[in-house]
């Protein structure tokens, strides 16, 4: 439903309006593809992409520990040394409770990571998309790319709709590039 207000809004709200109707002008882009060429999604891609390798690596690190502490542990007990067989035991389960944590911490940090540094975007993006239209050429701009909660498009036919996709994606990239470093 929440995915639904705006178009909603504009439903209600446009009608009613004292504008003539020629004057009411809808623009559409295509949300994913200005996403995707956000010049901050490459680099919070490699980032979360050398985030999750190094999460990766640590956990057969830790993985590969374990089953050194295992075998220990077997040669141990082999060999009739219970107590440094109990010590080893010891370590195993220290080592599986740090994997453990490794996955449940490792992957919800990630999993944040990648939704702040998304929603930073998407706010640079909603931010592009008002300054693009600070003139008010267009009344409404609705992204095309979105689906409802039953997986349906929002956007399902805009005859006479500005596609502004390109031209925005135009606009961020100028944007970025006359923003100091």
């Amino acid at each position: 439903m929440k995915n639904w207000l705006p178009l909603l809004f504009f439903l209600i709200v446009a009608p009613g309006l004292s504008l003539a109707e020629e004057s009411i002008k809808i623009a559409v882009l295509d949300m994913q593809k200005v996403f995707a060429s956000h010049p901050s999604t490459t680099t919070a891609t490699k980032e979360l992409s050398a985030a999750r390798e190094t999460s990766r690596a640590d956990f057969k690190e830790k993985s590969n520990t374990l089953k050194q502490i295992l075998q220990k542990h077997q040669e141990l007990i082999r060999a009739g040394r219970k107590k440094e067989a109990e010590e080893e035991l010891k370590k195993a389960n220290e080592a599986e409770k740090a994997i453990a944590t490794l996955r449940s911490t490792g992957l919800r940090d990630l999993e944040e990571s990648f939704r702040k540094a998304k929603l930073e975007i998407m706010k640079d993006i909603q931010k592009s998309v008002a300054e693009f239209n600070k003139d008010a050429r267009f009344t409404v701009v609705l992204d095309q790319s979105s689906a409802s909660s039953n997986g349906l498009p929002q956007v399902v036919h805009a005859p006479g709709a500005t596609d502004i996709t390109n031209d925005v994606i135009s606009f961020i990239k100028k944007s970025a590039e006359a923003k100091p470093e």
